[in-house]
């Protein structure tokens, strides 16, 4: 019994023993030392993750600290957008895309102050020489002018003379003009056009040596009588443009015909007659191409887009004695 009672004791000291080293754990100070955990065993197990991952999201947020800064000079360096706006100046200085695509930032400024400012010049004074200095009127030759006075009389045409013509707008006017009512006698210039000598001894001329034959070999049976005269004197631009060369019909020099009547039948109409085959067509074609041996300028319909509906005609001198027929 007394042996049975000793082995108990010892195996109580033993279980006695044993249960310190139990507590002996929980102080471990290793798994609290990074942070003070109350639970023994849990943030000993959390622990070795938190420092994992807390090393990884410390330097993760420290680049994009070191990164907005970086932004910032180059939000503050950016001259790129600065450039953009002064593509824009050039764009609405010289109208034009190119220069905005063109170089780098200051290459683009020095080429707008000098193609902007040193082109722009040129270009109003270029266009000032082509509109401010037209020709002003010139003066007609005594004795040229009497000789055309002259021949005018005697081929039959009626007119008057008139007074200088010299209009406000610059290159406008005529020196000597005439206003012509007859062209020949029994062909009347309808209405009367006011115009130099010159266009007028042109037209008369014109009207006996090559309509008249032509009017009597293919409309024989027809007799002209008036002549419609579209536009003589006006003081505008050629084809009425806002700018560009100053027209003919300015100076006096040409006269635009619309129509010719006859005794009978219908008055023929100025229009395109390429293809036509008829008498009246073969009778304009003939008479425009005639037309150059008096003038030295024929634009005959449809000869271009401003001419569709009328037969233009003018005395404008050329180098060379050149002609231009269409």
């Amino acid at each position: 019994m007394l042996h049975r009672l000793c082995l108990l004791v010892t195996t109580l000291a033993l279980i006695s023993a044993s249960e310190p080293p139990a507590q002996v754990p929980v102080p471990q100070p290793k798994p609290g030392e990074g942070q003070s955990a109350t639970p023994s065993e849990k943030p000993s197990e959390e622990t070795p993750q938190t420092p994992a991952e807390a090393p990884k999201p410390a330097p993760k947020p420290e680049p994009p600290e070191e990164q907005k800064p970086a932004p910032k000079p180059q939000a503050s360096e950016e001259q790129k957008p600065a450039s953009k706006p002064q593509a824009s100046e050039e764009q609405k200085q010289e109208g034009e895309k190119a220069p905005a695509e063109r170089g780098s930032g200051d290459a683009g400024k020095e080429g707008e102050s000098k193609d902007g400012s040193e082109r722009q010049k040129p270009g109003d004074e270029a266009a000032k020489p082509d509109e401010k200095p037209p020709e002003p009127v010139k003066p007609e030759d005594p004795a040229a002018l009497q000789a055309c006075l002259g021949a005018l009389k005697e081929i039959g045409a009626e007119f008057r003379q008139l007074e200088p013509i010299r209009d406000a707008e610059q290159g406008c006017g005529i020196e000597a003009p005439v206003e012509l009512t007859v062209v020949l006698p029994g062909i009347k210039l309808e209405p009367a056009g006011t115009m130099r000598c010159e266009t007028a001894l042109a037209l008369s001329r014109w009207t006996k040596e090559m309509m008249l034959p032509s009017a009597a070999l293919a409309l024989p049976e027809r007799k002209v009588t008036a002549i419609a005269n579209a536009s003589t004197y006006i003081c505008r631009n050629r084809n009425s443009a806002e700018n560009g060369k100053i027209s003919e019909h300015a100076k006096g020099n040409a006269v635009d015909i619309s129509t010719i009547s006859f005794d009978k039948g219908e008055p023929l109409v100025m229009k395109p007659r390429g293809e036509d085959g008829t008498p009246e067509g073969a009778f304009q074609r003939t008479i425009t191409a005639a037309a150059c041996l008096f003038f030295r300028t024929v634009l005959s319909p449809g000869s271009d887009a401003t001419h569709q509906d009328h037969l233009h005609l003018d005395v404008l001198q050329r180098k060379g004695g050149y002609l231009y027929c269409r």
